[in-house]
């Protein structure tokens, strides 16, 4: 019996955790992902730990300290506004380790390993020009929206995350064969339920969220400061026309090409794509003032404001108000020359001089004017309403783009 007693505590004390498994943080942790406590006692994934630890040590959580200072907040930032754990962030880090220009050898891209087939069926456009995969924002909501899905689908995190993986029909089927949706029986390596990529995915995701939950870690490594943070997104969105050039922008901002380049992967060509509608480009936050003091489009053609008519105004009025020929007016409008106006019709005003201010646009307008103007100062309806608080506007942005109706 004694014998048997030591043989015991020689094989506790041989194998040691690398993290104690009983530590609150990290059970919480767990709980996060809908996975129990038990499963902290894992050998496999203490394993992942300490592989992970040692990598993070030599190379920090990002393939570089520049992406993690730009994309770990942004990415917190997102994911604090919807329902996904926080702990979502390492679902990206582990998918390519905030790489946006990373391509797995089966094709996927971005930051979230989108497939093409996928990502299109998210919402994100893939053309010569760009590639929207590799858009932080746009792919990080359609990367949200689809593992939101995925946990309606089978009701837990962790499943969630599996069938991002290995796709919902694998797992339905490991599902089926298991008898059981329980981790540790899915991720069983004797079993071979789930495929071995998708186990070590699990326990990689899992590992990295128990290294942001110690704190000594992170000061160690020097990533206090972004892990775990719901910080605001430091990178702005502002509306340009087709053809416009990263160089010209950067040029703006003053600002290397490559570090705008790094918030703009998925501009293939590096110039905004043709398209008759106004395409986002993002531009670091601290800039914003910047961009909109000094930025001049290199053409204006097809810029206005609608106009809604008031009693007494005619054509020699709005020519004078907004310092545009009566004739460029009728022609905008298909005015004939003995057309008159009538009170409250909508009349595009044609803008041939490069951002004129004039005190009525900064007034509540009706919506068709307010769009107009962010399409004016190539601004987002956001900024718009910092200068003028009229916040019920029925104007809305959907996140994407603001669409002007022509």
């Amino acid at each position: 019996m004694r014998w048997l007693l030591l043989m015991i505590t020689l094989f506790c004390n041989a194998y040691s955790f690398a993290f104690n498994p009983n530590d609150e943080k990290k059970i919480t942790v767990l709980k996060h992902f809908d996975v129990p406590a038990s499963f902290l006692r894992d050998p496999y994934l203490d394993d992942m730990y300490v592989a992970q630890k040692r990598d993070c040590t030599e190379n920090g959580f990002a393939n570089s300290p520049e992406n993690a200072d730009i994309l770990i907040p942004m990415l917190s930032s997102l994911i604090s506004q919807s329902d996904l754990p926080s702990e979502f962030l390492f679902v990206a880090l582990a998918e390519s380790g905030l790489d946006s220009l990373s391509t797995s050898s089966q094709g996927a891209g971005g930051i979230w390993q989108f497939m093409a087939t996928t990502g299109r069926l998210h919402g994100l456009k893939i053309t010569p020009y760009v590639d929207e995969r590799r858009d932080h924002l746009k792919s990080t909501r359609a990367a949200i929206t689809y593992l939101s899905q995925l946990h309606r689908q089978f009701g837990k995190w962790y499943l969630a995350i599996i069938a991002y993986n290995c796709g919902d029909g694998r797992l339905s089927k490991a599902i089926r064969k298991a008898g059981s949706d329980d981790l540790a029986v899915l991720a069983n390596p004797n079993k071979g339920y789930i495929p071995p990529e998708s186990r070590r995915y699990i326990r990689k995701i899992i590992a990295l969220a128990l290294l942001a939950s110690d704190q000594v870690f992170l000061e160690q490594i020097q990533y206090d400061h972004l892990i775990g943070v719901a910080s605001e997104n430091p990178i702005a969105t502002v509306y340009l026309p087709e053809g416009e050039e990263i160089n010209h922008i950067a040029a703006v901002l003053q600002m290397p090409k490559k570090k705008l380049l790094l918030l703009n992967t998925h501009l293939r060509r590096g110039v905004t794509p043709p398209s008759k509608d106004m395409y986002p480009v993002y531009i670091p936050e601290a800039k914003l003032e910047l961009f909109r003091q000094t930025y001049r489009t290199k053409a204006l053609k097809g810029y206005f404001v609608m106009h809604r008519t008031k009693a007494g105004e005619n054509l020699a009025t709005l020519s004078k108000q907004y310092n545009v020929p009566t004739a460029a007016i009728r022609v905008e409008n298909m005015m004939g020359d003995r057309d008159e106006l009538h009170l409250n019709r909508s009349i595009k005003i044609p803008i041939n001089q490069g951002f004129i201010r004039h005190a009525a646009l900064d007034m509540p307008q009706p919506v068709e004017t307010k769009v107009s103007v962010v399409k004016l100062y190539n601004a987002a309806i956001e900024q718009l309403k910092e200068k003028s608080p009229f916040s019920k506007s029925k104007a809305k942005e959907n996140d994407e783009e603001v669409r002007i109706n022509d």
